[in-house]
């Protein structure tokens, strides 16, 4: 090969090597976004008959949706479970889902903590410890029972306010005592929080990071996954009124 061409096929090679190294990334963006983890967590409250009131749910349709849970083979998971497999550090089941409860109505007790039980489920229940032993919410034996049954007790503040309306030391307040009271009363670590109302700012943000908080849940809707800001996660509603064919659609993979 003359030097000319060797010095041209040199050249060529180069080139493409170049070009090569400018579409690895894009190249390789599809299979990074396609290893995200998307995990369904289904965002309940009060467990009642109150007509017109779509945050709570009937006793018997609560439980149709769980059976049908256990029908379909879901697997309800742990807090630590669902972090672990956000994190990669646990391979997710087939069907993974989270169960979150919202405020620790009295009524979970009564009408959701026997049935999980019985299907032996998972749950999470965001409470308020300042509501605690008024009769319409939980008191601490209810809760221990619960936590000694699989629930995981995680702080939703002290007084369920508007946080953003709160000065900091005011929101500081209500995020640190509701997370010393859950430790206090059960032993456990209470690192993950629960906006009330799904309401936060700057201030909330950097207050959970100042306290070590791992993450926190919204009320944005849509899955939760591994590629969401760890505090500002998504959850599903589940409207109490809506239908059971309404109510599995919020179990549908959501499109990429």
């Amino acid at each position: 090969m003359k030097p000319f061409v060797r010095a041209l096929f040199a050249l060529c090679l180069a080139m493409l090597a170049c070009m090569l190294s400018l579409f690895t990334p894009a190249l390789s963006s599809p299979a990074q976004a396609a290893s995200s983890i998307r995990i369904p967590v289904l965002n309940y409250h009060s467990i009642t008959v109150d007509p017109g009131n779509r945050a709570t749910i009937a006793p018997d349709k609560f439980e149709e949706q769980m059976r049908y849970l256990a029908d379909e083979g879901y697997t309800t998971l742990t807090l630590q479970q669902f972090t672990d497999i956000l994190e990669g550090k646990e391979k997710p089941p087939e069907k993974p889902i989270l169960l979150t409860f919202d405020d620790g109505y009295a009524d979970n007790y009564e009408h959701a903590y026997p049935l999980l039980k019985k299907l032996k489920f998972n749950a999470t229940l965001f409470m308020v410890p300042g509501f605690v032993g008024d009769g319409y919410y939980l008191d601490w034996e209810q809760v221990t029972a619960m936590k000694e049954a699989g629930w995981d007790i995680q702080p939703h503040s002290m007084s369920h306010p508007h946080l953003p309306k709160l000065s900091a030391k005011k929101q500081a307040y209500e995020i640190t005592e509701s997370r010393r009271l859950i430790e206090e009363q059960l032993g456990t670590t209470a690192d993950i929080f629960c906006y009330p109302y799904g309401e936060f700012n700057r201030t909330t943000l950097n207050l959970l990071k100042e306290n070590k908080f791992r993450y926190a849940f919204t009320i944005d809707q849509g899955w939760a996954s591994s590629d969401q800001d760890p505090l500002k996660l998504k959850r599903l509603f589940v409207n109490g009124e809506a239908s059971m064919k309404a109510w599995k659609r919020l179990l549908e993979a959501p499109k990429s």
